[in-house]
């Protein structure tokens, strides 16, 4: 498609395109020269920008390929969200020559922005004064911002000031403009490297660098960003298993934890399949090798994967190297000026000297610049003077006390005769207070990568004012740098080359077992905070001796600890000595951890606390551990090995004879037989735990089987027995003041009663467990109460309430994989749609409903979507021997079969009723009588109100 005329022709473009070019320019260098000398030559913005763009890209090249309209239109296209709006060329043209267009497409700030991706700029250098006329005050306000932005930029703030998350970072242009080219051209053509490794020493820069790719422009991958740090040089820990985190970037993306895979291989598989179509920025931070990333490439072409890391990552093919060096004396002095807070006319031989002791890391200028700026300018000359007496002095007399792996790395860092290891000295010595340089000391054998006043006050055994006031002072020292965002409690890091030179100072000054000591310190508060967090339900046998008490905010805020600090105390807990607390302290953190999907984690803590146990020779201790990992056994679907775990378990417990592990292991026997359809064990299982409960006095577990057995006496649809059951166990946990067992006792109640029919009783038990799941913040016990809302509307003919309650109840099912609920959910819009008569769409929900249920082993599930799916073929059959009625009579026939099988006399009864309805759709009353009449008898045995329906309908039939 040909556009409107210009006044420069092609062969003129190309001419000016070639003597720019004989300067030796790149292609981001070309471009905005290029648009300049057209926009001189008369040309509007957008359309200089698409001629240059098309002009740059083919620099160098023999051939002119600039961008046409249909070009742009096809990319365009691409970029945007629904990609079945197509653009046409006609509409760029347009685009091009607004305002100037009646009739046309309005331009808008959100167009702008895409062609501005597309020609590699920001949107505000689209825009001239003829925009400016009729642009809305909202987006006159947007160019005015961006442009003042820019301006700010050109002044001497680098772009990568903007983004929140490295507010100081500075230069590195040479390097900003590589990742922009790579990151455009990838856009552009995802043929284009899709994996970059930033690699570097350490300080110098690669993870700022890397934040500051992530901030600018994730915005270009619509399917989100995600950032993983590797650990893979983080002073006191071990890098990150590749198993490991890829179970956390599968839980990232909304893939349910009971479908991921044990296996590092198959997780691998698995994140590739469901990253096929995505278009993500990742960024693996701190990678140690090769191995340790491979596995984690999505190795899709929509993805762009950034890694940082001290080594070029060789053994990854295809990955394209980024080498950032140390910045050079102009950027560094830049970044001192601006941290240290310098005034215009400051000593400039000073600055340079502290730049070049610092030999250009960013970490280490920052540190001395912290000081200057708490200081005041008069230290400039001084920490000068001070930097030029060190680095004589080391060099002629170097120390040689310790042989600390700290102190051997430190030294590798060197520029020619100066050490950077005199800037943390220097830092060091001038806090001139023991307390601060006993916190530095401390901080280097932290094993996690944050802290909190409230931390650092359990690690160096003082108060949390003190603590507070302490670490202020060691952030505007530039010791530690604040992290976190809008509404989170003050967090700090220290980066990895000041760990380990606190670590070096720390073996020159410590005693030995200080480390321990500061470690334990940690593992006695999260084992305090643990216990207050009341992390009993649903994971609650971890054999604490403690019963939390104290209000629901408490807890919560307990709760809330333990999320933030969870590195810091998987780090701890490997280092703390093999006592009763440590132990008790890794199975009440695995219980947590196991109820935010972290089962890998987990895994390994109950790994923990059986080695001390084993080493403590404590059986009861093993017990406890065992019974938790048997528990993530069974949520990972392995049931062998969940029974046998368990076995182990019990058999310590009868030769302790600790009934109170013994009931516990009851219990869980019971969830587990439920879980895979074994309904009788699981009722024996639960009766025998009630039984032992009683006889111990031990409320809980008492409370979980009667729960239980409400469950089995529903499946059995002896409904009064479930009720009672259901009554006793809300009785006992109103007793305990525990919510969750209230609102779970309550949600089994209300099923029982709608179950039986009696819906009106149910919706304000739904609606009471509904909040109460809010006032704890149980999302599961939520989506269950609008589940059961849903099929409670749905019967008494609101259907458009009852789709909004099952949309909610799916959402939060799917957010947090329950897959229960989502098949249950899936069933009720199905019958929704059935009644609307909706029958292709039923079956979608039906089948989807099916599936879910035969992965998770729920014949309950089996029975009504096979029932369902035999509805929605009974209403389109004709004759015997027409398609629709053998598939309706296939799957009435199975939900019977399923229903039989497990002892179901709701779902023969039902079942039996579909199969007469089927006989009459055929015009076989007799058969319909018969079928009739057995189901009524079910009816009458479980007091259905549907058996006065049933005599209805057989004295209609006349049987």
């Amino acid at each position: 498609m040909s556009g409107p005329h210009h006044p420069t022709t092609k062969a003129e473009r190309r001419r000016l395109r070639d003597r720019l070019a004989q300067s030796g320019l790149t292609d981001a260098q070309l471009l905005p020269l290029l648009v300049g000398e057209l926009r001189q030559q008369g040309l509007r913005p957008r359309v200089a920008w698409r001629y240059a763009a098309g002009l740059a890209r083919t620099n160098n090249r023999r051939e002119i390929a600039e961008l046409t309209l249909d070009d742009v239109a096809a990319e365009f296209t691409e970029r945007r969200p629904d990609r079945r709006r197509t653009v046409q060329g006609n509409q760029i043209s347009q685009f091009e020559r607004w305002p100037g267009v009646k009739g046309g497409p309005r331009l808008t700030v959100e167009v702008l922005e895409v062609l501005a991706d597309i020609y590699g700029t920001t949107w505000d250098q689209l825009v001239d004064t003829a925009d400016l006329q009729r642009l809305s005050i909202e987006d006159v306000e947007r160019f005015r911002d961006a442009v003042a932005r820019r301006s700010t930029v050109r002044a001497g703030v680098p772009a990568a000031d903007l983004p929140p998350r490295e507010p100081n970072f500075i230069g590195r242009k040479a390097a900003v403009e590589e990742l922009n080219a790579r990151i455009t051209a990838h856009r552009r053509d995802h043929r284009a490297p899709s994996v970059h490794v930033i690699h570097g020493h350490p300080g110098v820069g690669k993870t700022a660098l890397a934040h500051f790719a992530e901030a600018v422009f994730a915005p270009r991958y619509p399917d989100g960003r995600i950032w993983v740090d590797l650990h893979g040089y983080t002073p006191g820990r071990e890098p990150r298993e590749p198993a490991d985190v890829l179970e956390q970037l599968l839980l990232e993306i909304g893939m349910p934890r009971e479908l991921i895979a044990a296996d590092r291989g198959r997780r691998a598989e698995q994140w590739r399949t469901a990253m096929d179509k995505k278009q993500m920025l990742i960024t693996f931070d701190n990678a140690p090798d090769s191995d340790h990333v491979r596995d984690l490439l999505p190795l899709t072409p929509g993805t762009l994967v950034v890694i940082t890391s001290r080594t070029r990552l060789t053994g990854l093919a295809g990955a394209d190297p980024l080498h950032l060096a140390a910045m050079n004396e102009v950027e560094a002095e830049q970044l001192l000026v601006r941290l240290a807070g310098l005034p215009p006319g400051y000593d400039r031989d000073a600055a340079r000297q502290i730049v070049r002791t610092a030999a250009g890391l960013p970490l280490a200028v920052k540190l001395i610049a912290g000081h200057i700026a708490y200081h005041g300018e008069g230290m400039l000359a001084e920490c000068a003077a001070d930097f030029t007496e060190l680095t004589e002095r080391n060099k002629q007399s170097p120390s040689r006390v310790g042989d600390s792996p700290a102190r051997h790395i430190l030294d590798r860092f060197r520029a020619e005769k100066e050490s950077v290891r005199t800037a943390f000295e220097m830092s060091y010595r001038r806090l001139g207070d023991a307390d601060l340089q006993r916190l530095v000391r401390l901080l280097g054998w932290l094993p996690g990568n944050e802290i909190t006043a409230e931390t650092l006050g359990a690690l160096a055994a003082i108060s949390l004012d003190e603590a507070k006031t302490l670490i202020n002072r060691l952030s505007e020292a530039g010791l530690l740098d604040a992290v976190g965002g809008l509404n989170q409690q003050s967090r700090y890091r220290m980066h990895d080359l000041n760990r380990l030179w606190a670590q070096l100072q720390a073996d020159l000054e410590n005693q030995p077992d200080d480390r321990r000591a500061a470690v334990d310190r940690i593992v006695g508060h999260g084992l305090t905070v643990a216990r207050q967090a009341a992390t009993v339900r649903p994971f609650d046998a971890a054999g604490s001796p403690y019963t939390a008490r104290g209000s629901l905010d408490a807890a919560t805020h307990a709760r809330d600890w333990l999320n933030r600090e969870r590195e810091l105390l998987l780090g701890c807990l490997p280092l703390a000595g093999m006592t009763a607390d440590t132990a008790e302290l890794a199975r009440l953190m695995a219980c947590h951890l196991c109820s935010l999907g972290h089962w890998s984690d987990a895994d390994r803590l109950y790994d923990r606390a059986l080695r001390i146990a084993h080493r403590l020779d404590d059986r009861v201790g093993r017990a406890w551990a065992l019974l938790g990992r048997g528990r993530i056994q069974r949520l990972r679907g392995q049931h062998d090995q969940a029974a046998a775990t368990f076995d182990a378990a019990y058999r310590i417990a009868v030769e302790l004879s600790d009934r109170r592990i013994q009931v516990e292991l009851l219990c869980e026997r019971g969830q587990s037989e439920w879980v895979t359809g074994d309904y009788r064990w699981a009722r024996t299982h639960f009766q025998e735990a009630l039984q032992i409960s009683r006889e111990i006095g031990y409320r809980q577990t008492e409370c979980d089987a009667l729960e239980g057995l409400s469950q089995a006496e529903r499946m059995a649809s002896r409904y009064r027995e479930a009720v009672r059951h259901s009554q006793e166990a809300q009785a006992i946990a109103s007793e305990l003041s525990d919510l969750e067992r209230l609102g779970t006792a309550q949600w089994g109640y209300a099923e029982v009663v709608r179950l039986w029919g009696r819906f009106e009783m149910a919706r304000p038990l739904y609606l009471m467990v509904q909040r109460i799941a809010r006032s704890i913040e149980h999302r599961k016990l939520e989506g269950d109460a609008l589940r059961g809302l849903g099929h409670v509307e749905r019967m008494m003919g609101n259907a458009e309430v009852a789709r909004k309650r099952y949309d909610a109840a799916l959402q939060i099912a799917r957010r947090i994989g329950d897959q229960y609920s989502e098949e249950w959910s899936l069933w009720g819009l199905g019958n929704l749609a059935r009644a609307n008569e909706e029958h292709e769409q039923a079956r979608g929900y039906f089948t989807e409903a099916y599936e879910i249920a035969k992965l998770i082993d729920d014949p309950l599930g089996r029975i009504d979507t096979q029932r369902g799916l035999g509805h929605s073929y009974r209403r389109e059959a004709g004759g015997t021997a027409t398609e629709n009625y053998l598939r309706a009579r296939e799957h009435y026939e199975e939900s019977l079969r399923v229903a039989r099988e497990i002892g179901d006399q709701l779902g023969q009864a039902d079942g039996l009723r579909a199969l007469s309805k089927l006989a009459v759709r055929i015009g076989d009353p007799e058969t319909a009588c018969q079928l009739l009449g057995r189901a009524l008898e079910f009816y009458e045995e479980i007091e259905s109100p549907r058996a006065e329906i049933l005599r209805a309908e057989r004295a209609e039939l006349g049987c």
